[in-house]
């Protein structure tokens, strides 16, 4: 089993539970040096909602995922709370909100998992379909995923043979 710290201590987590480290995978509810947007309040993370919005974003994204016949496999297991905050956590670092992320490296958490193209593609589907939810300005959507998309080489497993359901 391994382990992850985030601000909660070390938590065990089973190797399915990484893929959404990028995304998520991102801490629910608190840490108050999260809530500090930069200055003018103009940050991608202030637009997303600062802490509330991102850890709501954050909840819906893995509850949708985890739950979903087509990618609920990486989630066997796996305890959905911390691996909340540690999605919340990434999406505000990546975002600009000052968070301190301290999980696992996305090709770390995610190594043995072999996500495929397809998994990570819905995934990433179902994060728009998040931000349109939460009403997230089209430039600001584009604006996250373009930052995220560089972890894609880092949880796309290449050569694995797994179908999709």
């Amino acid at each position: 089993m391994n382990m992850f710290r985030n601000a909660y201590g070390s938590v065990p987590v089973q190797p399915r539970l990484a893929w959404l480290f990028v995304w998520v995978l991102s801490g629910l509810l608190g840490l108050a040096g999260c809530a500090l947007p930069t200055p003018g309040g103009d940050s991608l993370y202030h637009r997303l909602g600062d802490r509330p919005g991102v850890a709501q974003l954050s909840a819906r994204l893995i509850d949708r995922t985890a739950t979903d016949p087509r990618t609920r496999r990486s989630f066997e297991k796996t305890k959905l709370g911390p691996l909340k905050d540690s999605l919340a956590d990434y999406l505000c670092k990546e975002a600009d909100g000052g968070c301190p992320y301290e999980g696992e490296t996305m090709a770390n958490s995610h190594a043995e998992l072999g996500i495929q193209a397809h998994e990570f593609d819905l995934m990433v589907a179902f994060l728009r379909e998040e931000l349109d939810a939460a009403g997230v300005a089209p430039a600001d959507k584009n604006e996250l995923l373009r930052r995220l998309t560089a972890d894609r080489r880092d949880i796309v497993q290449a050569g694995t043979t797994r179908k999709a359901p």
